[in-house]
């Protein structure tokens, strides 16, 4: 049975992409090269600044890279694509963005995983202000949660807890 996912849909894979896809495979297991870019940033923190000086209001640069991102994969949704079978891919109408949010846990600041559900249809602020609720939010008890799970059963939580709602659609 085909099940069908919302703000989806199933489009033909082009043949140069499965090439590329083919060759990528063949050379995963290959040690990577990382790279470093450099951005300049100046007009954007310039324009942070402006808002802060006219409003008051200190607007965050993890929301302005959120929504640069979210924008620029609207525009080309196939980044975002995964395969489905040999020749077809599922693009998706939302883009959901991970993140990493600071947050103040036991006195300390840990970097938590959060999900931006469709930033590329959120405003800069409506993104700032996700952001600032995420940081808010009580994440001991989860925490607390995971620090009893012994060393040896982590690998496997992690395997299953991954793969949580994983289904193609």
């Amino acid at each position: 049975m085909k099940q069908k996912q919302a703000g989806s849909r199933t489009v033909p894979d082009p043949k140069m992409r499965r090439w590329f896809a083919a060759a990528f495979r063949s050379v995963r297991h290959r040690p990577m090269i990382h790279g470093l870019i450099e951005v300049d940033v100046t007009s954007a923190c310039a324009r942070l600044r402006e808002h802060r000086a006219r409003t008051g209001e200190s607007l965050s640069f993890t929301a302005f890279i959120l929504a640069c991102l979210g924008r620029a994969v609207d525009e080309n949704k196939a980044v975002q694509a995964f395969r489905k079978g040999n020749k077809h891919l599922v693009v998706f109408d939302e883009v959901d963005v991970y993140t990493l949010v600071e947050r103040d846990v036991a006195d300390q600041k840990v970097p938590i995983p959060y999900i931006v559900r469709a930033a590329n249809r959120k405003t800069l602020h409506e993104l700032h202000h996700e952001i600032r609720a995420a940081q808010a939010q009580d994440v001991e008890r989860g925490l607390g949660l995971l620090q009893v799970l012994p060393d040896f059963l982590f690998g496997p939580f992690m395997w299953v807890f991954c793969r949580i709602g994983r289904r193609h659609p």
